[in-house]
């Protein structure tokens, strides 16, 4: 066992990418989408630049919008939904009460939310392969004849794999 920096040496790292949906839920729990031991933040919204845990570089996602994006969905249905029943379930609740609570209530649930959410939008990209982490095999990568590693996807010109359902450009 060769240990850097307190980390396990690449040969104790999976040889592998975990499915999505793995690494979404070890994302989602700010957890290392590779090995589910490392965390993911080093501060609030700020993705470590690799894995404390297995060293797996972590700098490459692009999150850029979709967090905010889904949180913004998420409790805008929430909010929206607790608001009609409300509304409709409760006599007599005051306007200045309803204009005090449910602003706090989206602020809270959004920043509660915006963190994991975007914890999970990095492990999404991990588990598809996208930016940079296309160089870690994925879970239905096959070993050709000649040794070397080869998804189980068609190949455009630029000879990037083809993620949408065997689509080629023309």
């Amino acid at each position: 066992m060769i240990e850097i920096d307190g980390r396990p040496g690449a040969e104790e790292r999976p040889a592998t990418r975990a499915g999505w949906p793995l690494a979404v839920w070890r994302g989602f729990r700010n957890r290392c989408p590779h090995c589910g031991e490392g965390r993911v933040f080093g501060r609030f919204l700020k993705v470590r630049h690799a894995c404390e845990a297995c060293g797996t570089e972590l700098h490459h996602h692009r999150a850029d919008d979709l967090p905010p994006y889904l949180v913004i969905f998420i409790v805008g249905h929430l909010v929206g939904l607790a608001i009609l029943e409300i509304e409709m379930r409760v006599d007599d609740v005051p306007l200045w009460l309803q204009m005090a609570v449910w602003p706090l209530v989206a602020l809270v649930l959004s920043l509660a939310l915006l963190q994991p959410v975007k914890g999970a939008v990095v492990g999404l990209q991990y588990g598809l392969g996208m930016h940079g982490f296309a160089g870690i095999r994925g879970v239905g990568a096959v070993t050709a004849s000649n040794g070397e590693a080869s998804d189980e996807q068609s190949s455009g010109p630029d000879g990037a794999a083809d993620r949408a359902g065997g689509l080629r450009r023309a």
